[in-house]
């Protein structure tokens, strides 16, 4: 729709609806049009420059985690309204769910009732059982008439690179529980020093990787507010 700009977020998926998974206190989202209000200071209305307030969203659903955790949902969003728009993400004034994908893993029987919630609670946001299937369906959009270059998350190759080294340092270890054991005692202190530097190295690879895996903060913005038209 013209004025918005559409975004992906995470929402817990309760009996009430969707509730923002941080500030799950302040409860579900209206079923129309959600409107940003400020925890810190009722004196301005959000999204204000340098005060963090306001419903926030990221360009690329990439950004929003694997949410593998029970009631994690995916959902699009479009927001309206003033805009601060960031590098990765945006904070809007106002925001209406479009698109919601169900939890992953849910059964028959719950899928059922979380269908019924959100066609109670949400009419015209459309259902989809996969997140893959929302997304193709709601695909990112071309923000390059606003200044925004959007890009994949590179959470989503480091998480990829971490399984990778992490497999082929099991190898390695199953490889020397094999070794026999006169081999080992022919190794001098030289070699066992090596031997603990790279399982050391492999750890401390392994910790970097799942740090720079982990996505930051939804929605910064350090660019300058505007209008979406």
């Amino acid at each position: 729709m013209a004025g918005e700009v559409q975004g992906y977020r995470r929402f817990r998926l309760t009996e009430d609806g969707l509730c923002p998974p941080v500030h799950f206190g302040a409860g579900p989202w209206d079923g129309r049009i959600e409107r940003a209000r400020c925890a810190v200071d009722e004196g301005h209305v959000p999204p204000e420059w340098g005060c963090g307030c306001g419903l926030y969203g990221w360009y690329h659903p990439s950004y929003t985690g694997l949410g593998t955790g029970w009631g994690n949902v995916t959902a699009v969003v479009a927001a309206r309204g003033r805009v601060i728009l960031g590098d990765t993400g945006f904070r809007a004034a106002a925001a209406r769910i479009v698109a919601v994908s169900l939890p992953r893993r849910t059964g028959p029987r719950r899928r059922r009732r979380l269908e019924q919630v959100l066609a109670e609670r949400y009419p015209d946001v459309s259902v989809h059982r996969s997140r893959r299937r929302m997304v193709r369906r709601h695909p990112p959009e071309d923000l390059s008439a606003l200044g925004v270059a959007v890009r994949s998350s590179p959470a989503v190759r480091y998480r990829w690179t971490a399984l990778v080294l992490w497999l082929c340092g099991v190898v390695a270890l199953c490889s020397v529980a094999v070794v026999p054991r006169a081999v080992l005692d022919r190794l001098g202190l030289v070699e066992w020093l090596g031997v603990l530097a790279c399982f050391l190295l492999w750890q401390a690879a392994l910790v970097w990787l799942v740090c720079r895996a982990s996505p930051p903060p939804a929605g910064p913005a350090r660019q300058e507010p505007t209008e979406a038209r």
